[in-house]
């Protein structure tokens, strides 16, 4: 039995100021993915949200054998880009990105309308460039949606080529409905653990199990035990064994249909499992 992080942020220092606390040693590459052998978590893939991660997530998974890297633009950072970049330059970059042999897809993509409306003209410009692009290198999406469900689905139909999954899935079923027509997958995070996160939990059960993955979102989202602290690829156990619960089926069929959903999904991955 072995478990798949579909969704990690592996580069905890970028985050150092959004928890307002040291990260230390304890929390280099190195220790993270120990801990998470030791948790049984064979595989991570680790999810860029700008463009300028590229190296370093590149030098991750060329040190890590069992890391996978995606590149793209978060829709937080759409204004940004735009104006540093053009589109051009960045269907370049992320096209470049794509030739190296770990990275299986494109993400961190999508529409945040919570924290970033005011840009939704650039998030919506390169939502479809890079689906556009994944579509032309045949690669699938990681999809971000935050208040913003109805436009990302109407977006993702304009795309309907396009292949990925919803990532950190929140609940809403309507959406989970279109995604799944669309032939998405879904994301489940640790928020499926906490109390008040009944509508996810609730929603969860209308899941296919050949649709659903597993991930943490790391270093967000702790699930419990760990709510309000670092999250890190070895929690995703725990997000394991609510879906269990949920779903009333054991640990190991959830690890077992995560991880090969994990596969069917990201294809290029499937030269190193």
């Amino acid at each position: 039995m072995f478990f798949v992080d579909s969704h990690s942020h592996l580069a905890f220092s970028r985050f150092k100021d959004d928890f307002k606390a040291a990260v230390d040693d304890n929390y280099s590459v190195d220790a993270i993915i120990t801990r998470a052998a030791d948790a049984k978590v064979k595989y991570m893939l680790a999810v860029a949200t700008e463009l300028s991660e590229a190296a370093e997530l590149q030098a991750i998974s060329e040190k890590f054998q069992n890391i996978f890297v995606t590149t793209g633009i978060h829709p937080q950072g759409a204004k940004k880009h735009c104006e540093l970049y053009g589109l051009d330059e960045i269907a370049r970059v992320v096209r470049d990105n794509c030739k190296r042999p770990k990275t299986v897809g494109i993400g961190e993509i999508g529409l945040d309308y919570h924290y970033e409306r005011e840009s939704e003209k650039q998030q919506k410009e390169l939502f479809n460039l890079q689906l556009e692009l994944a579509t032309e290198l045949d690669l699938p999406v990681s999809i971000h949606c935050r208040d913003a469900s109805e436009d990302v689905a109407a977006i993702l139909k304009d795309h309907p080529s396009s292949k990925g999954v919803i990532h950190c899935f929140s609940g809403e079923k309507s959406f989970a409905k279109k995604a799944l027509d669309l032939g998405f997958y879904i994301s489940i995070s640790g928020v499926v653990t906490y109390k008040k996160a009944t509508e996810l939990q609730d929603s969860i059960k209308y899941v296919p199990t050949d649709r659903l993955l597993i991930e943490t979102d790391c270093p967000f989202l702790a699930p419990v035990p760990y709510r309000g602290k670092l999250n890190e690829p070895a929690f995703v156990v725990h997000t394991a064994k609510k879906i269990a619960e949920l779903l009333d089926v054991s640990l190991e069929s959830v690890a077992d249909f995560s991880s090969r959903n994990f596969s069917s999904l990201f294809q290029k991955a499937k030269g190193f499992l």
